[in-house]
């Protein structure tokens, strides 16, 4: 089957995905600056997803000081001339990309003179104390954004990102208070906590919770009409899914894993091509529909020294939102994401006033979004494109041989349902205020239940019980009326 999916590929004429009611004057003056450009990269990709037989979708953009200039998108339905809803209205999330958009919401609203990135935590959020463990007086807005406020939650990172919480803020604030862990160095530190945080600070000052804050002040004056914070205002069925893979069987889980209560400041929106497209002319423009030019510049320039290399971008900084980087000796700020399998790229070069935007959900490709950025500047930027993919892909191609060969849990390990496996139903409860478990029957299986997340049974080789819940994979143990997951301790 697979040799026969390569045949037909390779002997049909095909055409790129295109979007729906999208303007061609930029594009076309793209086109005769750079008349290579669509012929190679699209030749270049397509060589690639036949190659290592993928699955899924590769969406892909290439934006300039005017907005979209170049657009492409590729999924197996595409390659084989079928109809596909994947274009460049498709819905896609854009996980912890959406950290630039807070920073810049933050700094919107210091300019509205509704806060000041200066002050301290202490100041707008007093009843986040850390049990009094922390001086948060000594924490400012600005080290909450750029990652050097030194505080980290398990409980409230996980309720925030998969499980889900009822409690709102204050129910999180609880939980900060009382598990949380502290580096006083100042150093950079990355975690979803300090952008959350400035959300909630957002929410005190204006009465308005982010993700209202995110429409009236950059979704709507930016006319980003299908780009949301609530999952609730999409079909579900239409988002891109996660896809995981491997080898042997192909698509093993397919979903889409968030919901309303896991959309937050650090990872919480769903945008499309072209609205992402609005949202990097903005930045590239330093739109004044949005931010002063002083406001700009702080939002693109380090306020937090770094020294990480992520595939080929050496990291020396980072702003209120944006990793800044250097990629063939060019100024880059980047801002990626990534959920399950999703793996989303949104970077630009300020002194060539150039931009990409780049999808896909094949998990074992999460390197393929940067890969093809990559070769997209190189050929705009009349490097030798082509030699220099020939030594990044080399990574890519590691990265995916691991990941195509992990094993997953097939039909056969899944726990039958019977009466001796009864035993194991019930609804289970955590002291330290941790989401409830429920494992229930469901035809001729059970399923496991933790918060917002749901998953088959399946039996392991440490008698004991794992359920893969999409976005992560939970080992469990039962035994009379407990259930021990981790370091966590539940009760019938």
């Amino acid at each position: 089957m697979r040799l026969l999916f390569l045949l037909t590929l390779l002997l049909i004429t095909y055409s790129c995905g295109t979007s729906k009611g999208v303007t061609t004057e930029n594009t076309n003056n793209f086109r005769k600056e750079n008349p290579e450009f669509s012929t190679q990269f699209e030749n270049k990709v397509k060589d690639i997803y036949l190659e290592k037989e993928m699955y899924g979708d590769f969406i892909f953009a290439v934006v300039d000081e005017n907005g979209l200039a170049y657009s492409l998108a590729l999924n197996r339905e595409i390659l084989v001339g079928k109809k596909s809803s994947l274009d460049n209205d498709a819905p896609i999330y854009i996980a912890s990309s959406t950290k630039s958009f807070t920073g810049t919401l933050l700094k919107i609203l210091e300019e509205d003179s509704a806060l000041d990135l200066d002050n301290s935590l202490d100041q707008y959020l007093p009843e986040l104390n850390f049990n009094d463990s922390i001086d948060t007086k000594n924490i400012t807005i600005k080290n909450l954004l750029n990652h050097t406020h030194g505080t980290f939650s398990t409980s409230m990172t996980w309720k925030t990102a998969f499980l889900g919480y009822s409690g709102g803020n204050k129910e999180l604030i609880n939980d900060m208070n009382t598990d949380f862990l502290f580096d006083p160095s100042g150093r950079y530190r990355y975690s979803n906590v300090g952008p959350i945080v400035a959300g909630m600070v957002a929410e005190k000052v204006t009465g308005k919770n982010w993700k209202k804050l995110m429409e009236e002040h950059i979704f709507s004056p930016l006319n980003m009409k299908n780009t949301s914070a609530h999952v609730s205002d999409f079909d579900l069925k239409n988002i891109r899914p996660s896809l995981t893979i491997n080898k042997e069987r192909g698509i093993v889980e397919k979903g889409f894993y968030k919901s309303d209560i896991t959309m937050h400041a650090s990872g919480g929106i769903i945008s499309s091509i072209n609205d992402m497209s609005k949202w990097l002319a903005a930045n590239i423009n330093q739109d004044k529909t949005l931010l002063d030019d002083d406001s700009w510049e702080e939002l693109h320039t380090s306020t937090a020294p770094q020294d990480k290399k992520y595939y080929t971008y050496q990291r020396f900084g980072y702003s209120l939102g944006w990793d800044i980087a250097k990629y063939q000796n060019n100024k880059i700020l980047t801002r990626f994401g990534g959920l399950a399998g999703i793996s989303f790229h949104i970077s630009f070069m300020p002194d060539k006033k150039v931009g990409v935007i780049a999808f896909s959900n094949d998990n074992r490709a999460y390197l393929l979004p940067h890969l093809m950025a990559n070769y997209a500047y190189n050929i705009v930027n009349e490097q030798p494109s082509d030699s220099i993919l020939k030594v990044e892909k080399t990574s890519f191609d590691k990265t995916f041989k691991r990941e195509n060969e992990i094993q997953y849990p097939d039909a056969s390990e899944i726990l039958v349902a019977n009466s001796g496996n009864d035993k194991i139903i019930g609804t289970f409860k955590n002291t330290e205020n941790w989401p409830t478990i429920k494992i229930y029957k469901e035809g001729d299986h059970y399923i496991f239940n933790w918060g917002t997340l749901r998953g088959k049974v399946f039996r392991n080789d440490e008698d004991g019980y794992s359920s893969n819940l999409g976005v992560l994979s939970r080992n469990f143990q039962i035994s009379t009326d407990s259930l021990l997951t981790g370091s966590l301790i539940y009760k019938k």
